[in-house]
């Protein structure tokens, strides 16, 4: 049965307007009554905006499936390029916080007794500890459609922000710039994932002249895996050798080893993760364990546990065992 356009904006219209605006398939039918001509029937127009709904439907479940997909590590990459990817714009790099940290063991007085043998050092085990980094995209798709150059900064500093004894020194502070190619990988191995691999040069030293001055230079490669909500890395690297005049530190590699495997676990707004080190020298072993649980307080500040156990917490105290826990917030995170 046909029926004319005029009486099906009446009919319409007595079921309620802000309804019909309100459901996209009202909204259809009413769009079809005023182009359609008057042999299409209600029927027709009904199958036709119905098919509209549906494919409109699995547009929208398309997009929630994707992004319910995406990886931790695929949405930073993605929100860099999209959000900051302009290139000399300043990018978050590590983690960036601020702990209140408790010193477990004894503070490592020894290096600053040696420089200072007529001063009485004493430093307390509460201090602050905080890491600010920030990367820099250089240049993007170097070959080809990939591989980004990057520069960035991580300053880690211990402040002994309670010892007024002492005029509140900061007992050590270390600079870390490095350079490194990244690129972007899909290789999968037992249902692990490479998504990243970079590799670069990284300097580390901690500002000091003569007795208290620690430094070395290092080339690395770090591959990024990732498994469902399970996020590693992979970063070994090798020491480029100083002149023996030139070293402050000769054996930094013997505490601090010749690799980090890091990784976290994302479970929604918490995260949980872990570093590792280890010379792998089973006869004079050393290495460093840190676990860290951030959780989230605002939309843009997370609370922070962290606790450390080994060697190279600081360069100061690269031979020197820490035990240590802090509680603080964090603005940044892995991912």
């Amino acid at each position: 049965m046909n029926i004319s356009s005029s009486m099906l904006i009446v009919i319409m219209s007595s079921v309620g307007m802000q309804q019909a605006l309100a459901n996209p398939l009202s909204t259809c039918m009413q769009q079809q009554v005023m182009t359609a001509t008057d042999s299409v029937t209600v029927g027709e127009m009904r199958a036709y905006c119905d098919s509209i709904s549906a494919e409109q439907a699995d547009v929208i479940h398309s997009l929630d499936v994707a992004q319910h997909e995406e990886s931790a590590v695929a949405r930073r990459l993605r929100l860099e390029k999209e959000n900051s990817g302009k290139l000399f714009s300043l990018q978050p790099h590590k983690p960036n916080y601020l702990l209140i940290s408790n010193n477990l063991s004894d503070p490592n007085e020894q290096p600053f007794d040696q420089v200072f043998p007529n001063k009485e050092i004493h430093l307390q085990p509460w201090e602050t500890k905080f890491q600010i980094s920030l990367k820099v995209p250089v240049a993007r798709d170097i070959f080809g459609d990939n591989g980004d150059l990057f520069i960035a900064y991580t300053n880690r500093s211990f402040w002994q922000q309670f010892n007024k004894d002492s005029s509140s020194p900061f007992r050590d502070s270390n600079h870390e710039p490095e350079a490194w190619l990244s690129f972007e990988n899909d290789s999968e191995l037992w249902g692990f994932k490479n998504s990243v691999i970079r590799t670069g040069f990284v300097h580390q030293s901690n500002g000091q002249g003569g007795g208290l001055s620690r430094s070395w230079n290092r080339v690395y490669a770090d591959f990024i895996i990732e498994k469902g909500n399970f996020y590693f890395s992979f970063k070994p690297w090798l020491r480029i050798s100083e002149d023996t005049e030139d070293d402050d530190n000769s054996d930094i590699d013997d505490y601090l080893g010749n690799f980090e495997f890091s990784g976290l676990y994302k479970r929604g707004e918490h995260t949980f993760d872990f570093m590792a080190r280890n010379n792998l020298d089973f006869s004079d072993n050393h290495g460093a364990l840190q676990l860290g649980w951030s959780f989230p307080i605002t939309n843009n500040v997370k609370g922070y546990l962290q606790w450390f156990n080994g060697y190279g917490e600081s360069l100061i105290d690269y031979n020197a065992h820490t035990n240590s826990i802090g509680m603080g917030i964090k603005l940044s995170d892995w991912l």
